[in-house]
């Protein structure tokens, strides 16, 4: 990847670092999965009241994945982060760019990015500290479960906009 400018190298590096983070999330989320919360931390997102919050986390504490869970939340808060600073990297060079239409998707991808990255750390906060309080919060799940579609929405936004960039990027290029 020589040639690129450090914009471009930080887009490839945090965007990509996210996705391992993301992904390494999602098999951890694997013994967090019980009868009370079949989804695992998804359940705990949505949850909605402390009654719900409390259940799961009583799922969590019998399972003895408790400590896992406050793990899962801690990774999921530097996930936000370098997943946001990539994908706001991403929108940053395209929005740079000449190409008209590249320019404009990188703006949506840029304040996509900024968006996931408010929402999901108001969610995943919110989740967190009822987790270490040990007991569910009617407002802060409230908080969580109005912040997960909003999150859900940006970070598509982001994923299928900055893979929609780069196969413009390449296809015009190959056409250029």
């Amino acid at each position: 990847m020589h040639g690129e400018s450090a914009l471009e190298r930080r887009f490839w590096r945090y965007w990509l670092a996210g996705i391992l983070l993301l992904a390494l999330q999602i098999v951890l989320n694997v013994w967090l999965v019980n009868d009370v919360s079949p989804l695992g931390i998804s359940d705990h997102q949505a949850a909605g009241s402390a009654i719900r919050v409390d259940a799961i986390q009583a799922g969590w504490q019998a399972s003895g994945v408790m400590k896992l869970a406050l793990s899962s939340m801690i990774l999921d808060c530097l996930f936000i982060g370098v997943y946001s600073w990539g994908a706001y990297a991403g929108g940053r060079l395209f929005a740079s760019g000449q190409n008209a239409l590249l320019s404009r998707l990188g703006k949506i991808i840029t304040v996509a990015a900024l968006g996931f990255c408010a929402a999901d750390y108001a969610e995943t906060i919110s989740q967190l500290v009822q987790a270490i309080r040990g007991q569910g919060s009617d407002s802060l799940a409230y908080v969580a479960a109005t912040m997960r579609p909003v999150k859900t929405i940006a970070f598509l936004v982001t994923i299928f906009g900055l893979l929609m960039a780069l196969y413009i990027r390449r296809t015009t290029r190959r056409a250029g």
